[in-house]
């Protein structure tokens, strides 16, 4: 038995921090439910936090804009390659007429994996996208005024990770984190958590020849997914258990504000974090007004307004 709900989180290096909000908010019909800062390193990054409304854990994902200092990732195996949102059943024709009609570069040709239609696009800075279509989410739609429910994005499908090998992976998905090995299709290999619905589901795609790519903050990659746990209890159990196996690259259990995060590599290189549920982010903004305001955490308070105008200007 897992303590690991699915997601609660994937965070990328993009660009320009404009052109994100655009991409999540006015393209897809996220919210913008947070507006603060990278609380590593001492250039200010933005760090911004798209989801559904409420900011539930499994529809989030975040950026870091690193455009405006330059720092670029090289994409490769050993990282998340493509995230996958979630759709209803026929949503596909509305959304593929809505690219066509933004100027957003999409795949020509939908394709089917484990039974399932997919809709590749992509993030102004290159990242992979998939839309997926299923009848099996009932989370609530990410709704805007341009965008019906019927069509709407419930939220993180899944995830891609691109790996050289992928033995001892398996192995430590299904031994340290729990998941059920569901399915081979060619070179991807399935896992998932709990009843396998969206938000559950981790794909392998086995690449051998495709280069390392690099691990830091930059613009360009996706650079770690978090699993969501209940509590900093269940945090520290994983940490014994990965321990116990070996895997003793894994870090202290650190404060992030709305949650708190260990991180660990996984044998495929790929940077996993486990973040707790039990803390949130109403705890700076009221729930009907989150991401209305720049926020930062309590020991940068008296450094706020100096951080913000060394930012660039954003506007929903």
């Amino acid at each position: 038995m897992t303590d690991i709900k699915g997601f609660h989180h994937l965070t990328v290096g993009v660009a320009g921090a404009q052109e994100d909000v655009d991409f999540y908010v006015k393209l897809l019909g996220q919210s913008l439910i947070k507006k603060t800062v990278l609380l590593d390193g001492e250039d200010p990054i933005y760090h911004l936090y798209y989801g559904n409304a409420q900011g539930d854990a499994g529809t989030l994902v975040t950026s870091f804009p690193f455009r405006q200092i330059g720092v670029k990732a090289r994409p490769g195996s050993g990282q998340i390659r493509v995230i996958n949102y979630s759709v209803p059943a026929g949503a596909l024709d509305f959304w593929r007429a809505r690219f066509e009609s933004q100027g957003i570069p999409f795949d020509k040709e939908v394709i089917s994996r484990f039974g399932e239609q997919r809709q590749r696009f992509y993030h102004p800075c290159g990242i992979e996208f998939d839309l997926v279509a299923s009848d099996k989410d009932d989370r609530p739609p990410c709704e805007s005024p341009d965008i019906p429910a019927q069509f709407a994005i419930r939220g993180v499908h899944s995830i891609t990770l691109s790996l050289r090998e992928v033995h001892e992976s398996i192995i430590f998905m299904k031994d340290a984190l729990g998941f059920d090995y569901a399915g081979e299709h060619g070179p991807y290999h399935r896992f998932q958590v709990a009843d396998g619905t969206p938000g559950t589901v981790v794909e392998f795609l086995h690449e051998p020849d495709r280069l390392q790519g690099s691990s830091i903050y930059g613009e360009g990659t996706i650079h770690h997914v978090a699993f969501a746990v209940d509590s900093v209890e269940q945090q520290l159990a994983l940490k014994e258990k990965l321990f116990a196996m070996g895997h003793i690259d894994t870090s202290e259990s650190v404060d992030r504000n709305y949650f708190r995060s260990m991180y660990f590599k996984m044998p495929g290189g790929v940077m996993f974090e486990a973040a707790t549920t039990d803390i949130g982010f109403a705890i700076d903004e009221p729930a009907d007004q989150l991401g209305s305001q720049f926020q930062t955490p309590s020991w940068l308070t008296d450094r706020k307004e100096e951080l913000l105008q060394r930012l660039e200007p954003i506007s929903v």
